[in-house]
């Protein structure tokens, strides 16, 4: 199928079906502690970071969506404008169509005309794997003045997408292909970025030459869901069925890579509210990325992403607010309790060392 269509489809499927994982990110098995005397005056709370040379005002990424069709053109402006007021960092979708077909570049690109603020590219591994390398890398970073480039690993959604790639066997070649990057071209982050199953403390130790890990776990929308409801006539339809609800939760994800990473860590999948990104920090990370709520707010216009974005950055501070944090390291290292099935986990995966 056309690329274009693809992308017109998937944008379509996310904003009027149901996408999002049945079961939980496990976010809510993570129970931060109430400080009733929180000796912070709400007014002096700051949920400033610096992230990838970027100081932004508060710990959170548009995580990359779309691109790559006509209507994507506008989903990206709004986004820009948005992160651009806000002062936020934003990802763009992969960028593979823009570079097969130059006239769909500007559909990425147009975020420069309104910010300059943190945009991160986006690239496939399993492209890279085949037969892409330094010159693809570099006109993807141009394409938009990248500050930070992330490699997506999507295995199972390629595995279900009827023009799906499936090779993932050359993995060795990334490291080399990222590390004469950097040598040859510039030395910007490279993230790995997972698409909505997460990542195990098995991939974070096959990661440690990526600079940032942003591990996407399960909870929020599957894209098994999204490419199952593409597929029409693939005989193996009913089996790909059993995969929608497949993939690591964002909590366990979280502490499984942060248990052998100790680089920058990413909490994406299914953050919904300022209490989830208070929860993915006090875990270990240094932001969180949200998608889905902030691509059905920019079909609509800039505003309305605006709106989106204020109401979690005022959840988290009223969190920071009720825990006691004055700002983004006091939160980091705030006490919290681990309960139910996270707490199961742990206990089988990584030796309790969580707990």
């Amino acid at each position: 199928m056309d690329i274009e269509m693809r992308k017109l489809e998937h944008i379509f499927i996310c904003e009027y079906c149901d996408i999002e994982y049945k079961k939980s990110t496990l976010l809510n098995d993570v129970e931060l502690i109430h400080r009733g005397i929180s000796k912070v005056d709400y007014e002096d709370i700051s949920t400033e970071i610096n992230l990838f040379g970027k100081k932004l005002s508060a710990p959170i990424i548009v995580s990359g969506m779309t691109g790559g069709f006509e209507g994507a053109k506008e989903i990206n402006k709004n986004i820009a404008i948005a992160i651009e007021e806000l002062n936020l960092g934003m990802g763009v979708g992969s960028q593979r169509a823009g570079l097969k077909n130059e006239k769909l570049s500007e559909t990425y690109s147009i975020v420069r005309k309104y910010t300059d603020n943190l945009v991160i590219g986006n690239l496939g591994a399993v492209n890279l794997m085949d037969n892409w390398g330094e010159e693809e890398i570099e006109k993807a970073v141009n394409m938009i003045d990248a500050d930070a480039m992330a490699i997506h690993f999507n295995p199972l959604q390629e595995i279900i997408q009827p023009e799906g790639d499936v090779n993932f066997k050359n993995f060795d070649k990334l490291k080399e292909i990222i590390t004469n990057y950097k040598k040859n071209y510039r030395d910007i982050p490279f993230i790995a970025k997972q698409v909505g199953e997460g990542f195990s403390k098995e991939d974070a130790i096959n990661l440690k030459f990526f600079d940032a890990i942003d591990i996407q776990g399960s909870g929020g929308t599957s894209w098994a869901k999204v490419e199952l409801l593409r597929v029409k006539d693939n005989k193996n339809k009913k089996i790909l069925e059993n995969f929608s609800e497949w993939g690591i939760p964002t909590a366990v994800s979280i502490l499984e890579v942060k248990s052998v990473y100790d680089k920058i860590v990413i909490g994406s999948g299914g953050v919904r509210s300022g209490i989830d990104i208070a929860k993915c920090i006090a875990l270990g990370c240094s932001c969180s990325g949200i998608a889905l709520p902030i691509l059905k707010a920019a079909l609509k216009n800039a505003n309305e992403v605006v709106k989106v974005l204020e109401n979690l950055i005022n959840e988290l501070k009223i969190t920071m607010f009720l825990i006691g944090a004055e700002n983004i390291e006091q939160l980091r290292n705030t006490p919290y309790i681990i309960k139910g099935e996270l707490k199961n986990w742990i206990s089988q995966r990584l030796k309790g060392e969580f707990l």
